[in-house]
């Protein structure tokens, strides 16, 4: 899983996806999507591409400029998503990954921003860690881009660094024990690291 390649679709999803949360659903206008009370009234006058629909933590992903991003039942803008599997990107272990001025950083289920944007890459978390990069670049192959180049390091869910981003690769990370299997110099050598409060 955890490889130096990573490839993500550049691709949206055709359509519109129609779904309804606390009485608001979603609704097409001339091509572009906005959204309804449960009284019909409009809410959101249509400006998107693409909608989903709101969650029971008020919030909905749609598409704009052809960039998936996060807004409120009023319209605010909260983040943009990483792009992912042709949609935003899936919340895991609690946190997905978005986009800010270039860098990668980590938002909750309201798309408040958690984990702030400072890194060229990162990887969902797993078992309470993501290994991120700097460095790295996303390079085109096909239709798809894969990461290249860079440094790499391991940060907990309150975003603390516990394996310095000094590293070719990260190979595996066993969370239980603390201990990651790394690349450093062509070779593979194992980090340990110390529990934070």
């Amino acid at each position: 899983m955890y490889q130096k390649y990573f490839y993500i679709s550049l691709f949206l999803m055709a359509g519109s996806l129609f779904a309804q949360s606390k009485g608001i659903t979603s609704f097409e206008e001339n091509g572009l999507y906005g959204f309804k009370n449960k009284k019909g009234k409009v809410i959101i006058e249509p400006q998107y591409e693409q909608t989903m629909e709101f969650t029971k933590s008020g919030v909905a992903f749609v598409v704009s400029k052809n960039k998936w991003i996060c807004i409120d039942t009023k319209n605010k803008f909260l983040l943009e998503s990483f792009l992912y599997d042709n949609g935003p990107d899936y919340i895991v272990e609690s946190l997905a990954r978005y986009v800010e001025e270039g860098k990668m950083g980590f938002h909750n289920e309201r798309c408040q921003k958690v984990i702030e944007a400072q890194y060229d890459f990162a990887y969902p978390f797993e078992n309470g860690y993501a290994i991120v990069c700097n460095g790295c670049e996303l390079k085109p192959e096909g239709e798809h881009k894969r990461i290249v180049g860079g440094n790499y390091g391991v940060i907990d869910k309150k975003g603390n660094l516990v394996i310095p981003i000094d590293y070719e690769a990260i190979i595996s990370v066993d969370a239980k024990k603390r201990i990651a299997e790394v690349k450093q110099d062509g070779k593979t050598v194992k980090v340990k690291w110390k529990a934070r409060s």
